[in-house]
Protein backbone atom coordinates (compact mmCIF):
# COMPACT_ATOMS: atom_id res chain seq x y z
CA UNK A 1 0.00 0.00 0.00
CA UNK A 2 3.08 2.14 1.03
CA UNK A 3 4.25 1.97 -2.84
CA UNK A 4 1.09 2.47 -4.41
CA UNK A 5 0.63 5.75 -2.46
CA UNK A 6 4.39 6.85 -3.21
CA UNK A 7 3.93 6.49 -6.74
CA UNK A 8 0.72 7.85 -6.88
CA UNK A 9 2.57 11.18 -5.34
CA UNK A 10 5.19 10.78 -7.64
CA UNK A 11 2.99 10.67 -10.64
CA UNK A 12 0.95 13.60 -9.82
CA UNK A 13 4.21 15.69 -8.54
CA UNK A 14 5.38 14.81 -12.60
CA UNK A 15 2.20 16.14 -13.24
CA UNK A 16 2.59 19.45 -11.54
CA UNK A 17 5.99 19.80 -13.21
CA UNK A 18 4.50 19.53 -16.71
CA UNK A 19 2.12 21.87 -16.38
CA UNK A 20 4.34 24.35 -14.31
CA UNK A 21 7.39 24.38 -16.58
CA UNK A 22 5.84 26.53 -19.50
CA UNK A 23 4.43 28.92 -16.90
CA UNK A 24 8.58 29.40 -15.60
CA UNK A 25 9.88 29.68 -19.06
CA UNK A 26 6.62 32.55 -19.86
CA UNK A 27 7.60 34.10 -16.79
CA UNK A 28 11.02 35.94 -18.81
CA UNK A 29 10.31 40.22 -19.13
CA UNK A 30 12.95 42.34 -21.06
CA UNK A 31 15.16 44.19 -18.80
CA UNK A 32 13.94 47.05 -19.76
CA UNK A 33 11.72 48.76 -23.39
CA UNK A 34 13.83 50.78 -25.25
CA UNK A 35 12.33 54.20 -26.06
CA UNK A 36 12.65 56.17 -29.29
CA UNK A 37 12.28 60.05 -30.17
CA UNK A 38 11.28 60.89 -32.67
CA UNK A 39 9.49 57.85 -33.63
CA UNK A 40 10.77 58.12 -37.30
CA UNK A 41 13.82 59.72 -38.23
CA UNK A 42 14.42 61.95 -41.15
CA UNK A 43 18.49 61.98 -42.46
CA UNK A 44 20.42 63.36 -40.90
CA UNK A 45 18.60 63.93 -38.15
CA UNK A 46 18.85 63.05 -34.14
CA UNK A 47 17.18 59.88 -32.46
CA UNK A 48 17.29 60.11 -28.44
CA UNK A 49 17.37 56.08 -27.25
CA UNK A 50 16.52 56.11 -23.54
CA UNK A 51 14.53 53.42 -20.89
CA UNK A 52 11.62 54.16 -18.53
CA UNK A 53 13.49 51.92 -16.03
CA UNK A 54 17.59 51.09 -15.09
CA UNK A 55 18.43 48.24 -16.69
CA UNK A 56 22.66 48.66 -16.26
CA UNK A 57 24.79 49.68 -13.50
CA UNK A 58 25.01 52.59 -12.10
CA UNK A 59 26.79 54.96 -14.88
CA UNK A 60 28.40 51.62 -17.14
CA UNK A 61 29.52 52.26 -19.77
CA UNK A 62 27.30 51.06 -23.18
CA UNK A 63 28.74 49.58 -26.19
CA UNK A 64 26.54 50.27 -29.40
CA UNK A 65 26.29 48.78 -32.44
CA UNK A 66 23.88 49.53 -35.25
CA UNK A 67 23.32 47.29 -38.52
CA UNK A 68 21.42 49.18 -41.90
CA UNK A 69 22.20 51.53 -45.15
CA UNK A 70 25.23 53.73 -44.53
CA UNK A 71 25.28 52.81 -40.39
CA UNK A 72 29.34 53.15 -40.39
CA UNK A 73 28.40 56.77 -40.92
CA UNK A 74 26.61 57.06 -37.61
CA UNK A 75 27.38 58.79 -34.94
CA UNK A 76 26.70 59.85 -31.07
CA UNK A 77 24.92 63.30 -31.66
CA UNK A 78 28.02 64.75 -28.82
CA UNK A 79 30.52 63.38 -31.02
CA UNK A 80 31.83 65.45 -34.07
CA UNK A 81 33.33 62.75 -35.99
CA UNK A 82 31.98 61.61 -39.45
CA UNK A 83 32.53 57.86 -39.12
CA UNK A 84 32.43 55.87 -35.18
CA UNK A 85 32.42 52.16 -35.94
CA UNK A 86 32.25 51.36 -32.33
CA UNK A 87 29.45 53.92 -30.44
CA UNK A 88 29.67 54.01 -26.66
CA UNK A 89 27.35 55.86 -24.23
CA UNK A 90 27.12 55.55 -20.69
CA UNK A 91 23.98 54.69 -18.54
CA UNK A 92 22.83 57.68 -16.22
CA UNK A 93 22.27 56.06 -13.11
CA UNK A 94 21.58 53.08 -14.74
CA UNK A 95 19.10 54.41 -17.26
CA UNK A 96 20.03 54.81 -20.91
CA UNK A 97 20.08 57.98 -22.63
CA UNK A 98 22.03 58.50 -26.27
CA UNK A 99 21.63 60.58 -28.99
CA UNK A 100 22.73 58.98 -31.96
CA UNK A 101 22.95 60.99 -34.83
CA UNK A 102 22.30 59.52 -38.96
CA UNK A 103 24.20 60.14 -41.70
CA UNK A 104 22.48 62.62 -44.40
CA UNK A 105 22.63 59.17 -46.54
CA UNK A 106 20.82 57.43 -44.46
CA UNK A 107 17.97 55.18 -45.48
CA UNK A 108 15.60 52.48 -44.56
CA UNK A 109 15.37 50.39 -41.18
CA UNK A 110 18.52 50.55 -38.40
CA UNK A 111 18.83 47.62 -36.01
CA UNK A 112 20.30 48.78 -32.47
CA UNK A 113 22.11 46.80 -29.78
CA UNK A 114 22.90 48.44 -26.38
CA UNK A 115 25.19 46.30 -24.29
CA UNK A 116 26.49 46.96 -21.01
CA UNK A 117 30.23 46.36 -20.60
CA UNK A 118 30.03 45.40 -16.76
CA UNK A 119 26.16 43.76 -16.51
CA UNK A 120 26.17 42.13 -19.90
CA UNK A 121 22.63 43.44 -20.26
CA UNK A 122 21.39 43.50 -24.04
CA UNK A 123 18.50 45.54 -25.22
CA UNK A 124 17.29 46.37 -28.51
CA UNK A 125 15.72 49.00 -30.75
CA UNK A 126 14.80 49.43 -34.40
CA UNK A 127 14.33 52.77 -36.42
CA UNK A 128 13.60 53.47 -40.15
CA UNK A 129 15.19 56.59 -41.18
CA UNK A 130 12.69 58.09 -44.13
CA UNK A 131 13.26 61.51 -46.13
CA UNK A 132 11.03 64.34 -44.68
CA UNK A 133 7.21 63.69 -45.10
CA UNK A 134 7.71 60.17 -46.30
CA UNK A 135 4.90 57.51 -44.19
CA UNK A 136 6.34 54.69 -41.77
CA UNK A 137 5.37 52.27 -39.47
CA UNK A 138 6.52 53.37 -35.83
CA UNK A 139 9.31 52.63 -34.16
CA UNK A 140 9.19 50.02 -31.91
CA UNK A 141 12.16 48.88 -28.51
CA UNK A 142 11.87 45.58 -26.47
CA UNK A 143 11.44 42.49 -27.26
CA UNK A 144 9.49 41.10 -30.34
CA UNK A 145 5.58 40.64 -29.91
CA UNK A 146 5.36 36.99 -30.65
CA UNK A 147 2.76 34.34 -29.78
CA UNK A 148 0.11 33.63 -27.88
CA UNK A 149 -2.02 36.16 -25.28
CA UNK A 150 -2.02 34.19 -22.01
CA UNK A 151 -5.73 34.88 -21.01
CA UNK A 152 -6.52 33.75 -24.34
CA UNK A 153 -4.85 30.13 -24.05
CA UNK A 154 -6.54 29.22 -20.43
CA UNK A 155 -9.18 26.64 -21.87
CA UNK A 156 -6.44 25.15 -23.64
CA UNK A 157 -4.04 24.97 -20.34
CA UNK A 158 -7.10 23.32 -18.54
CA UNK A 159 -7.57 20.63 -21.09
CA UNK A 160 -3.72 19.91 -21.25
CA UNK A 161 -4.26 19.66 -16.99
CA UNK A 162 -7.78 17.93 -17.04
CA UNK A 163 -5.90 15.25 -19.90
CA UNK A 164 -2.85 15.39 -18.07
CA UNK A 165 -4.87 14.51 -14.88
CA UNK A 166 -7.05 11.68 -16.09
CA UNK A 167 -4.14 9.85 -17.75
CA UNK A 168 -2.55 9.60 -14.64
CA UNK A 169 -5.54 8.40 -12.76
CA UNK A 170 -5.96 5.82 -15.28
CA UNK A 171 -2.21 5.22 -15.02
CA UNK A 172 -2.08 4.53 -11.39
CA UNK A 173 -5.61 2.23 -11.80
CA UNK A 174 -3.70 0.30 -13.88
CA UNK A 175 -0.90 -0.63 -11.61
CA UNK A 176 -3.13 -0.95 -8.73
CA UNK A 177 -5.09 -3.33 -10.65
CA UNK A 178 -2.25 -5.29 -11.78
CA UNK A 179 -0.29 -5.48 -8.22
CA UNK A 180 -3.54 -6.95 -6.56
CA UNK A 181 -4.18 -9.33 -9.26
CA UNK A 182 -0.64 -10.80 -8.80
CA UNK A 183 -1.02 -10.78 -5.03
CA UNK A 184 -4.12 -13.24 -5.02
Amino acid sequence: MKTTIIRAVAALSLAAAALIAPTAANAYTDPAVVTISPSVATPGGVVTFSTSRAAFQGNEDIAISATGTAAKGLALASVTTETNDTLRSQAVNGNLNAQVRFPATANGVYSFTFTGTQSGVVLHASVTVNAAGAPSAPARGGLAATGFDAGSTTGLWLTGAALLAGGAAVGIGTVVRRRRASKS
